[in-house]
């Protein structure tokens, strides 16, 4: 089998991968974005993580630059806590990004890469936040329980380590599932499931994504299971608050989660000693609690096929693997996300790349594809093309350095009926060039798309959500579909900055009909901030953000942005001008922290 340079190049060990990394300094990384060829989309946040490894007065969420694209809320909520990033040099736990939420009621608990599991295994990179008040105000809860809590380095064989990725769903209903055993276990509804890269303990390859763990959780009074500490921003008028966690007015309730279960098993990871998991994505189907896990196989060879594994015991069993997708040779596919719609059938929506001359040759093609079940996740159909799409360059300031950023699809995560959408985003650089191929750089310009089917997955129609021109960076849309039928898409795009492409925001829109039209979209975010900032991992921004709906209804959002500490970003132009062959100094105070609001001003859909 010939493969691509980018296909060819998963087989490299991550560990030495990992301390080659350790020697370099990503946070002194210029203005200039950094220039590599095209080495393909293989690693998300969490995996590029592991693979690279690491390098008073406010109130939570109160805005550093009050006013600013203030839209009445008085600003956007810390769901980390920023105050616990330490000051430069320091760079451990220096980023909190690739976002994904779930809610019950009240109770929300969100999901983000935590670069501080680099440097101890109790907290993980799989890191998470709660609140028991709508979102209001936020408890960093550091990371999932690992089962050896060592504090040790994320290399050391002999424990446990979370590599992040998170992806989390909750069970609404109360169930009562009958274990092989025959044993009887009531689950009560708001059972929340936290699916994650994990490496178990023992795993031969130190630093090396094992396989995919899922824990289970459950709003409880209980005592907390970390070092928990309020999200606010305190340590800017107060600097001994640098590093201190703020304990004074933790809730007497909080998620309490479960030891992680492994959810594909070592001796179906092990058909070749390298081969690894990523890009996995949790599903559950409310009517009966079956969950569905996705992700890619990343084969020492370079094959990418798609898999699944189910759990209809709340998460203490798996299934097998069954195939999504082979292994094809001149194809990478990659960004799973599965739903189930109102017939029961299962619909997986992935990236699939192209590369001409059977594999060895430039990419040819790029396309968002469906494969889809309905014997509950055995097999699959043969793919089908939602549209074939452009890739875009990394937006400026992302430190992956690779020639485009991933168009990972967000599936709706729960159909209404038979209607199933997809947001993703469509490049502006025309992909015929040349003979056919990628021949040029390509343009950090996209639209924001979302493509609607109304006969179960089997058609689908694009169209465009942004209602700007499209000039500038577009990434990392979700979408949700609320009681009402109202559809609403989320993402980041730098309209704001058509000059230099830099500054970055939070904007949504809303579809009264079904996807077929969106209203005025509007901004989200009441400060703009930039990717330029401090971060031990890459990429700092990870490879994804997330939506969920707060009771069925209002559109809630999560991100991550450079925001803290407050300061003033330096342009690509500074004054005075720069020696000739340096650049512009970037702002490395900040670094990377999760957000969250509930959107507002979406009362204008068609």
């Amino acid at each position: 089998m010939t493969l691509p340079p980018c296909l060819r190049q998963r087989g490299l060990p991550l560990l030495a991968a990992a301390l080659l990394f350790l020697t370099s300094s990503m946070w002194s990384q210029t203005l200039e974005d950094l220039k590599s060829p095209d080495t393909g989309e293989g690693l998300s946040s969490g995996a590029e993580m592991a693979h690279f490894g690491p390098a008073a007065g406010d109130t939570a969420g109160g805005n550093p630059q009050p006013g600013y694209h203030d839209h009445g809320r008085g600003g956007n909520t810390f769901v980390n806590d920023p105050c616990l990033d330490p000051p430069p040099p320091s760079r451990a736990r220096t980023v909190q990004s690739e976002t994904e939420i779930a809610a019950f009621g009240k109770y929300l608990v969100l999901g983000y890469n935590d670069s501080y599991g680099f440097y101890d295994n109790t907290q993980g990179l799989s890191g998470y936040s709660y609140s028991v008040n709508g979102g209001n105000t936020w408890i960093d809860g550091s990371g999932l329980p690992p089962l050896v809590k060592s504090h040790s380095f994320f290399t050391d064989p002999t424990s446990d380590h979370y590599f992040g990725d998170p992806v989390l769903v909750v069970d609404q209903s109360a169930r009562t599932f009958v274990l092989a055993d025959g044993t009887t276990v009531n689950q009560p509804a708001g059972t929340f499931y936290y699916s994650s890269l994990y490496s178990p303990p023992g795993n031969p390859a130190p630093g090396a994504i094992g396989t995919v763990a899922v824990n289970r959780g459950q709003f409880q009074t209980a005592p907390p299971q970390n070092i928990e500490s309020v999200s606010n921003t305190r340590c800017v008028n107060d600097p001994s608050q640098q590093g201190v966690p703020d304990t004074k007015n933790l809730p007497s309730e909080r998620i309490v989660w479960e030891p992680p279960v492994v959810a594909v098993t070592a001796g179906v990871v092990g058909n070749q000693a390298s081969d690894f998991l990523d890009k996995e994505w949790l599903a559950i189907n409310q009517a009966n609690g079956e969950l569905y896990l996705s992700y890619v196989r990343f084969g020492t060879d370079g094959s990418t096929p798609l898999e699944m594994v189910r759990s209809k015991d709340g998460g203490r069993t798996w299934t097998p693997p069954s195939v999504i997708v082979p292994n094809l040779n001149d194809t990478f596919n990659t960004g799973t996300q599965p739903t189930i719609t109102g017939t029961g059938r299962i619909v997986v929506t992935y990236l699939a790349r192209t590369f001409a001359a059977n594999g060895s040759g430039p990419e040819s093609d790029n396309r968002i594809e469906v494969a889809i079940s309905d014997d509950d996740g055995n097999t699959f159909s043969s793919p089908i093309v939602v549209e074939h799409v452009n890739a875009q360059g990394e937006p400026n300031g992302y430190n992956r350095g690779r020639r485009s950023i991933l168009n990972a699809p967000y599936i709706t995560p729960q159909a209404h009926g038979t209607d199933v959408y997809i947001t993703y985003f469509n490049g502006k650089t025309p992909f015929q060039q040349g003979n056919g191929f990628y021949t040029g750089p390509l343009g950090k310009q996209a639209d924001i798309i979302l493509a609607s089917s109304h006969d179960n997955g089997t058609t689908w129609t694009p169209v465009k959500v942004n209602d700007d021109d499209g000039l500038t960076s577009h990434v990392f849309s979700s979408a949700q579909v609320n009681k009402n039928n109202w559809v609403f898409v989320g993402w980041t795009d730098r309209r704001v900055d058509p000059t230099f492409n830099e500054f970055t925001d939070e904007w949504a829109a809303v579809s009264h009909d079904g996807g077929a039209t969106f209203g005025h979209n509007v901004e989200q975010t009441d400060v703009s901030t930039t990717w330029r900032a401090r971060a031990d991992a890459a990429p700092n921004f990870g490879d994804y953000n997330s939506s969920e709906l707060l009771n069925d209804n209002q559109f809630m959002m999560s991100w991550a942005d450079a925001r803290f500490p407050p300061g003033t970003y330096i342009p690509p132009t500074c004054n005075p001008k720069p020696a000739p062959g340096q650049q512009c100094p970037p702002r490395l105070s900040v670094t990377p922290d999760t957000m969250f609001t509930i959107a507002n001003g979406l009362g204008t859909g068609k």
